[in-house]
């Protein structure tokens, strides 16, 4: 058999190869399926991102909430120096203090009871005590505790990290017009709208080892909105608060140290202060 015989007799795989259209699977309707595809993926990742930026955001910790909850040692305020963290589910101490001495209660409150929803307990000679966070609900609370005591209560001791603007407010107007004193004993924590609350006092009484301070207002989110929505409800609840604080005898002035205090810190009141701004009209101590 010759050499020519043999390459005749072999397929031409080249030429079978160049009879086939180049790409053939790479029709028109590939390309819309593949482009069809890729927009409901992408589709898909982006409505997955969203989701998972929504449930960090609804579930983030409220400032301070991944802080320390055991009682934390701090030097106390003095002129310059005077933002320090700020702390809801417990209490600053000074280096060589205890707890403070609250009405109706045999020991000074734990950090389970201050970090707890505020409640309100009765103790001797016309005093009662409310401690703990302030929720919404909390002034009704105070209210229905104030009148189930027969008019017996005369003086609130206040020891609370804050809590709901909206009711502070109502509980310092509340106390106004029943004429009841209010008083953070030394070593007390009255902390963001907690002074509010202390701001509606007949007679408002200070230890001067009291921990009293203020820092911006902020709220949890609860639906979409743009940045201009935020700094408009911010102001409106910043002129409800200076306008409140005006009605109970208080400098609005001090509320400058809250608007500019982040709302991871708070800014801690000198006795001196406390007197100057007139939230205070008598120190203890």
């Amino acid at each position: 058999m010759s050499s020519e015989t043999t390459r005749s007799d072999k397929p031409d795989l080249a030429g079978s190869r160049s009879d086939q259209p180049r790409f053939a699977w790479f029709t028109e309707d590939f390309v819309l399926t593949s482009v069809f595809r890729g927009l409901i993926a992408g589709a898909v990742i982006f409505l997955a991102i969203d989701f998972i930026q929504i449930y960090e955001e609804a579930n983030a910790p409220l400032p301070g909430e991944t802080e320390q909850q055991s009682p934390v040692v701090m030097e106390p305020p003095k002129r310059q120096d005077q933002v320090r963290p700020y702390l809801p589910l417990t209490n600053p101490l000074r280096r060589t203090g205890a707890g403070p001495e609250m009405p109706g209660h045999a020991k000074p409150p734990g950090q389970e009871q201050i970090s707890a929803p505020m409640q309100f307990v009765r103790g001797p000679n016309g005093a009662a005590s409310a401690v703990g966070r302030i929720e919404p609900g909390t002034s009704a609370q105070l209210i229905e505790f104030i009148n189930g005591q027969g008019g017996e209560i005369k003086t609130l001791h206040l020891h609370s990290p804050g809590g709901a603007v909206h009711d502070a407010l109502e509980m310092g107007q509340f106390l106004h017009d029943e004429g009841i004193d209010t008083l953070v004993p030394d070593n007390g924590y009255c902390a963001s709208s907690c002074p509010l609350v202390f701001s509606g006092g007949n007679k408002r009484i200070a230890g001067r080892e009291a921990w009293i301070g203020v820092h911006q207002i902020y709220t949890a989110a609860s639906a979409p909105g743009d940045v201009n929505d935020g700094l408009s409800h911010g102001q409106a609840i910043s002129a409800e608060v200076q306008d409140h604080l005006a009605d109970m005898g208080v400098d609005s002035r001090m509320w400058i140290h809250a608007m500019k205090t982040p709302s991871d810190q708070l800014y801690v009141f000198t006795p001196e202060e406390l007197t100057e701004y007139k939230l205070a009209t008598e120190l203890k101590g």
